[in-house]
């Protein structure tokens, strides 16, 4: 029998995947694109670095509202609200070499660089046992005629 997981659970799924595709919202229809994801906050806020120009900007200044899945081994599917900061020093803290890569010259202090905080409301997810095992379940199921096993699922609040 499987157990509910907690927020603290969910959160550590997240913590094993570096790049979320986040959905906004452009005039009505969503639109998602590949970003790299900070390590989330314990209280279920995610990080993303983006530049002030970007499309993601004009979406989020009109919508706030998004989504941010994950699809690597685990499944999670983040429903929340977007919030876009200018903060140099928190900027500072989250930047690693792969935000440096990306944002070439530019420094966290730029007035270029925003912050996409994502406050979640629900995480759903997918825990699956795995490519092997999620294959072995549904050969075991075609075999078997029966929905197979494969992981668990469900949804917790932010």
């Amino acid at each position: 029998m499987n157990k509910e997981k907690t927020l603290e659970d969910v959160l550590k799924l997240t913590k094993k995947q570096h790049v979320a595709m986040l959905a906004s919202l452009d005039a009505g229809r969503p639109v998602s694109r590949p970003m790299g994801v900070m390590q989330p906050d314990d209280d279920a806020t995610f990080w993303f670095f983006t530049l002030a120009d970007s499309d993601v900007v004009t979406q989020l200044q009109a919508d706030d509202r998004v989504n941010v899945s994950f699809a690597d081994g685990d499944y999670l599917s983040v429903t929340g609200n977007a919030e876009l900061v200018q903060d140099a020093v928190r900027a500072r803290e989250l930047w690693n070499p792969a935000v440096e890569a990306w944002m070439g010259d530019l420094e966290p202090e730029d007035p270029k660089v925003r912050l996409i905080k994502v406050t979640a409301e629900s995480i759903a997810y997918w825990d699956t046992p795995g490519t092997v095992g999620s294959v072995v379940g549904m050969v075991g199921g075609l075999i078997g005629n029966k929905r197979p096993d494969v992981g668990e699922h469900g949804v917790v609040d932010a």
